[in-house]
């Protein structure tokens, strides 16, 4: 395997994020975690630190956020617990805290979900007047959304996921190739449709992952309305990274620093 060698200074990436670009570039520097006791079937908590590249190799790039996702069964269904903190460039925090029933099938298919946002100034004042909480739930094909006392309902093709359910629908998938891609929708932030996606196991990929040489498992994610995503994944079955466009996720401890470090420099 190729050493990853770092870009010169300040050069376009002009590439998707792997994880050999993103070592190349500076963003990740440390080998993958250890695997520990993972078990994707089991309860588990994973921690991310949000990340985005500004487009060249050392000018800009920084965690803007952290997401943490926690699962365990609810009787024949899996839960998820999601808190997700982004900063923007004024530094305000965004953060969005969501409770979710999947069943647990290929997707994690959401079947009713709870979701809070809200902003936080400089100074971590609240921001009140730009809180937001809704309540969502799927049945027989039919989205119920509640938000501000009104409940609207609309009819959703099917197969459904949402895209932080796909961080553990991914866990659980086996590493082959299939003839043809599996086929589902997403609901973005369990709050906006985007149609018409699919999904295949790129298969085993030798990288650069900071000091480390690995191979990982890739799943690639195509589809209407997003960037493509890459889901990659140590022979545990444990999702280390997933990148889309400019903006990655990296597993690791020190993800619940990432949002009081958000709009800096890595």
């Amino acid at each position: 395997m190729a050493k990853s060698k770092k870009r010169p200074t300040n050069s376009p990436v002009r590439r998707p994020l792997t994880p050999t670009i993103m070592t190349e570039i500076g963003g990740l520097k440390r080998p993958p975690p250890s695997a520990g006791g993972c078990r994707p079937e089991g309860e588990w908590a994973a921690g991310y630190r949000i990340w985005t590249c500004y487009g060249h190799s050392s000018r800009g790039n920084r965690d803007v956020g952290a997401l943490r996702i926690e699962r365990r069964a609810d009787g024949e269904d899996t839960a998820l617990k999601v808190h997700q903190t982004l900063a923007n460039s004024e530094g305000k925090l965004h953060t969005v805290r969501a409770e979710v029933r999947c069943r647990r099938d290929a997707f994690a298919t959401p079947t009713s979900w709870t979701l809070r946002g809200g902003f936080s100034g400089s100074h971590m004042a609240g921001l009140p007047r730009l809180d937001h909480a809704e309540a969502g739930r799927l049945r027989d094909g039919t989205w119920e959304r509640t938000a501000g006392g009104h409940t609207s309902s609309r009819k959703v093709p099917t197969p459904l996921t949402g895209d932080w359910c796909l961080f553990e629908a991914v866990t659980r998938m086996a590493f082959r190739r299939l003839a043809e891609p599996m086929t589902f929708h997403v609901l973005e932030g369990l709050s906006v449709l985007k149609a018409d996606h699919r999904l295949l196991y790129r298969g085993p990929v030798p990288v650069t992952w900071g000091p480390a040489e690995v191979e990982l498992h890739c799943f690639v994610q195509l589809g209407r309305g997003v960037y493509p995503y890459e889901y990659w994944l140590d022979d545990a079955h444990r999702l280390l990274l997933a990148t889309t466009g400019p903006r990655a996720y990296i597993l690791g401890p020190t993800a619940g620093k990432a949002a009081a470090r958000g709009g800096r420099n890595t």
